[in-house]
């Protein structure tokens, strides 16, 4: 009897463990190309009107269809149209998302979901976050790097640009379900093996 409860719960303990991810992989139609890096909570700047920020930064993989921050929206104060615009290097319009400041709660991680671009690995991009239609008392916030990294490159506030940014987390379509799953796996292997590897500086 005991050897057989041993057996079952080592059975369960695998499905959940090997089992479950791979099917929740395949309703997955985005995957994140790393975790967002850990920021200043004190370091955040303001955005309204005409006063936007402009963020520079790399793809990590092809078929790139979002880009994700923590966004404050302070008393939920902010109900108004939040513009994302995409432009590659050279400033030309690829892609528009538009959220409403309503759907947005202080502190969210907010993501902006467009049509994927096929071949983004390893390509500069740009976007500009606004939110044009709110006055002073409607700002919204966001947090910022001081320093880059190999995807955060560079930001421009109020016309002056500094290193670094908003501490952003890219999401590509995966090319196919499978990829999908072992990556998954990938990444779980990784935490497994390596969980001091996971733990925020």
């Amino acid at each position: 009897m005991l050897k057989r409860l041993v057996w079952l719960t080592t059975t369960l303990v695998l499905f959940v463990v090997f089992i479950v991810p791979a099917i929740l992989a395949l309703t997955l139609k985005m995957i994140p190309a790393s975790d967002q890096p850990g920021y200043n909570y004190d370091r955040r700047l303001s955005i309204y009107g005409k006063r936007g920020i402009t963020q520079e930064f790399v793809g990590q993989e092809n078929n790139l269809t979002a880009v994700a921050t923590s966004i404050r929206n302070p008393n939920l104060k902010n109900q108004k149209e939040v513009v994302f615009n995409l432009y590659d290097e050279n400033f030309n319009l690829l892609r528009i998302a538009v959220l409403n400041g309503f759907n947005i709660e202080d502190g969210d991680f907010v993501k902006f979901i467009f049509a994927p671009i096929a071949d983004s690995s390893g390509e500069k991009y740009k976007f500009i976050l606004a939110s044009p239609e709110a006055g002073p008392g409607e700002t919204l916030e966001v947090f910022i790097l001081n320093e880059p990294t190999p995807e955060i490159l560079e930001y421009s506030y109020e016309d002056k640009t500094y290193p670094g940014g908003v501490p952003l987390v890219s999401f590509y379509k995966p090319a196919s379900r499978w990829q999908t799953v072992r990556l998954v796996y990938a990444n779980l292997l990784a935490r497994l093996l390596h969980p001091d590897s996971q733990k925020a500086n």
